[in-house]
């Protein structure tokens, strides 16, 4: 706007001019919610006609107060000088035209970006296809065991990570979809628990594989999750299944190097979503079941025949995987990311913080101070967890979709759909 004064006859006029305001930028490179690896990233944006400079801000949140870059350039691009840091990052764009007036911030088009160097967190060794579409891997001493979906269980050494070799391919005629997979990490434990989607956890006995048994359960169908723990040194499986059949299911397992027997349910609970994922904590306490869009449901098993619901959390979105360490359970809820619960007071569950993930999160586990996540089509990531309220993301390695992994403190092992069982060397623990 330009304002002037004219003198005259008569009273003094004031005459406004009314400049136009550039219209807002649209915004190119790199795309909304994309991880990038580059250290010096080139922002782009749409020329406009009658634009002569544009103004670019680049920040650690959306609000724009803390600035990490703050330029202006008669270009329709920016490359970096300085190494941006491993981070979120938040980026805008305005353009000045030839009067000296600056239009709009491209506000309704802030875009984020995460910047990983991956290097420093993971490195691919190898790439190995499986029989199946792999669902989740358990791996124990130098064997990893497969969940491989139609084609059932896999097993691969990998003495070699970067050179896995199959030892054998067990598909039952019976067997539907391998979901997921639990062995007892110590050694005298003979077999490997496989939950399947026509509704059971079978047993295959690993000095002679052609011995299967089934620990039937009472649902039918969709068993989603399988995991372990002892109590009074028995063993104790639990399983949470998904539809119609939507339970949590604790089964007493009796076992010699011959056979498995299952006594019983003890107990067994209706669930109000789907059953999609079940861990137990260190103290085998607690059993945390991801429930669907029921969230996270916590029951308390001290005395496993009495066991009962001890509290739950709804968590915005569908619970598909969780963890528990030190008093937090992690809660991979696909679209939304990892949800971080504070479950020291495992009767008042209390959400911590939310890390939007930009796949959809299907898998964690949390190993030191990370929470590594099998991310969909974004692949394999990493969450600094070292401090829970503060979690935040670190490093990305995108696969074609990643559905289930295994970290150890040298390896993570991924199972993808289209590249199989990857293995990294895990550097976080270097």
């Amino acid at each position: 706007m330009v304002t002037g004064f004219f003198a005259g006859c008569g009273k003094d006029r004031v005459i406004i001019r009314y400049l136009p305001e550039p219209v807002s930028v649209s915004l190119l490179y790199p795309p909304a919610d994309t991880f990038i690896t580059v250290n010096t990233p080139t922002f782009r944006w749409n020329r406009l006609t009658d634009a002569v400079r544009y103004q670019l801000q680049v920040a650690y949140a959306s609000d724009f107060i803390n600035k990490s870059f703050d330029v202006q350039t008669a270009d329709t691009f920016y490359a970096i000088i300085s190494v941006l840091p491993n981070g979120t990052h938040f980026w805008r764009v305005r353009a000045q035209n030839r009067d000296g007036v600056w239009g709009d911030w491209s506000d309704a088009e802030i875009r984020a970006l995460y910047k990983s160097d991956y290097v420093n967190y993971f490195e691919l060794l190898s790439m190995t296809d499986t029989y199946g579409i792999p669902q989740d891997v358990f791996v124990r001493n130098d064997t990893a065991f497969v969940a491989d979906g139609q084609a059932g269980m896999t097993m691969f050494d990998v003495s070699d990570p970067a050179n896995p070799m199959v030892l054998e391919n067990i598909d039952s005629i019976e067997s539907d979809f391998a979901k997921s997979i639990y062995i007892n990490p110590q050694d005298t434990f003979p077999y490997v628990m496989v939950a399947d989607m026509d509704g059971r956890v079978y047993a295959i006995n690993l000095p002679d594989t052609t011995r299967t048994n089934d620990l039937r359960l009472t649902s039918t169908q969709n068993c989603e999750d399988v995991t372990g723990f002892f109590k009074s040194d028995t063993l104790w499986i639990a399983a949470v299944a998904s539809s119609s059949q939507r339970k949590l299911s604790i089964i007493q397992v009796l076992y010699n190097p011959f056979m498995v027997e299952n006594p019983g349910l003890v107990p067994e609970f209706e669930l109000p979503a789907d059953g999609l994922g079940v861990r137990v904590d260190s103290s085998a306490s607690y059993v945390f079941v991801a429930c669907g869009v029921a969230g996270l449901r916590i029951y308390d098993i001290t005395d496993v025949y009495n066991s009962r619901l001890a509290s739950s959390a709804l968590l915005s979105s569908t619970a598909l995987s969780v963890d528990v360490k030190d008093g937090y359970a992690y809660v991979a809820c696909d679209w939304a990311g990892l949800f971080i619960v504070n479950v020291m007071d495992a009767g008042n569950p209390l959400s911590v913080v939310n890390v939007n993930t930009s796949g959809r999160t299907k898998d964690v586990q949390v190993l030191g101070g990370y929470a590594f996540i099998a991310d969909g089509s974004g692949g394999l990531k990493a969450i600094d967890t070292s401090i829970p309220d503060s979690a935040h993301f670190v490093a990305a390695y995108t696969t074609p979709y990643a559905y289930g992994l295994y970290a150890t403190p040298e390896y993570i092992y991924v199972c993808d759909r289209d590249n199989g069982l990857m293995v990294f060397e895990n550097r976080t623990s270097q």
